[in-house]
């Protein structure tokens, strides 16, 4: 009321003093108002309340510009915290984001080198398993190989051991007509048993020839019936030692292959019921923690974007907070100046402040 009071007294005065010839299209709006009551005449009028009145209407004009400056420093200083704050959370969540994205891809080489270990592992095992087969198949063959063998030289000093004995009881024409049948009998069983000795053959074959001759003869030749019974006894010790030597290599040979047997099968064992669960599990915790990292990845991620957008939202808030700051101080500045172009036209029409 106190600006249309002002304006409407210093239109009056103006338009006593001959100033309402001023074009509207200059004038500033409230004067626009002031010249539609060009018309009103006054008499005797108290110009200080009018300069009152102005002076009123400039400080309230200058007051809303304080205010508004206040305000808009304010403003800006939460602007300038909020853009910090996130910032802040910007390079908080891109630090937090390639720090998970090298700890995801580390966890990612240990499960790949993991897998690696777990189909070595299985390798292993089948290598293993194949092994053990062929070493249980070979320890079969070598125990049958070696019962045979050793039931031949068994077979031989029996059947030595008949003909010594038979040999012995030969004494004269009427014993060796007697034993001839039995003697026949022994010289076959000879050639049948040491005939699967090939390596014996050497020693064997001249006490079959001796036998067979006895048996073709009545004359006995006791001297030499004597060196064929030492002889026999000579290649029975040799048998009975080869039979040894053939048991010995034989134990030695079982108790390498056992321990070969037995490794095997720890090592069977070992990779089947420990390596390779330990390394499924192993692979299982790094798959877990893999997937609790790709969903804190995510939501860093998605933490980042919000707070880039309310960033971009912040800034371009400013951004009309400024525009709308600067639209009211240069309102306000225009009407200050209107204010001011209206005492200079009370001055000019000779109206001054007393």
């Amino acid at each position: 009321m106190k600006t249309f009071i002002g304006f409407t007294l210093l239109y009056l005065i103006l338009a006593n003093q001959g100033i309402s010839s001023i074009q509207q299209d200059k004038l500033h709006p409230i004067s626009k108002i002031i010249l539609g009551l060009s018309e009103v005449q006054t008499k005797d009028f108290n110009y200080q309340q009018l300069f009152v009145a102005l002076d009123e209407l400039a400080e309230s004009f200058q007051t809303r510009i304080n205010d508004e400056n206040s305000s808009y420093e304010l403003d800006q200083q939460s602007y300038v915290s909020d853009v910090q704050f996130y910032e802040n959370q910007i390079n908080d969540f891109k630090n937090k984001i390639a720090q998970l994205e090298i700890e995801i891809k580390e966890l990612g080489d240990e499960g790949t080198r993991l897998q690696a270990f777990l189909a070595e592992a299985n390798q292993d095992l089948n290598d293993a398993i194949k092994l053990l087969a062929q070493k249980e198949q070979q320890i079969n063959s070598d125990n049958s190989v070696f019962e045979s063998q050793n039931q031949e030289y068994a077979d031989t000093i029996n059947v030595l051991d008949q003909a010594i004995a038979l040999l012995n009881e030969i004494k004269d024409e009427a014993s060796l007509i007697q034993k001839k049948e039995h003697i026949k009998e022994v010289s076959q069983n000879m050639h049948k048993s040491m005939k699967k000795l090939s390596s014996k053959r050497v020693f064997y074959q001249p006490l079959v020839n001796v036998l067979t001759q006895m048996t073709q003869s009545n004359y006995v030749d006791q001297e030499n019936l004597n060196k064929v019974i030492s002889f026999m006894n000579q290649l029975r010790q040799n048998l009975i030692d080869a039979q040894q030597s053939l048991q010995n290599q034989h134990e030695s040979q079982s108790k390498l292959q056992q321990d070969i047997l037995s490794e095997t099968q720890a090592k069977v064992s070992g990779i089947q019921d420990v390596l390779i669960p330990l390394l499924g599990t192993e692979i299982s915790i790094k798959q877990s923690e893999i997937r609790t990292l790709s969903s804190i990845l995510q939501d860093a991620q998605s933490n980042l974007a919000d707070a880039q957008e309310n960033l971009v939202a912040t800034q371009n808030r400013w951004i009309e907070r400024t525009s709308t700051h600067n639209n009211l101080l240069q309102q306000f500045n225009n009407e200050l100046l209107a204010i001011k172009d209206a005492e200079n036209a009370l001055k000019k029409g000779g109206i001054f402040r007393q």
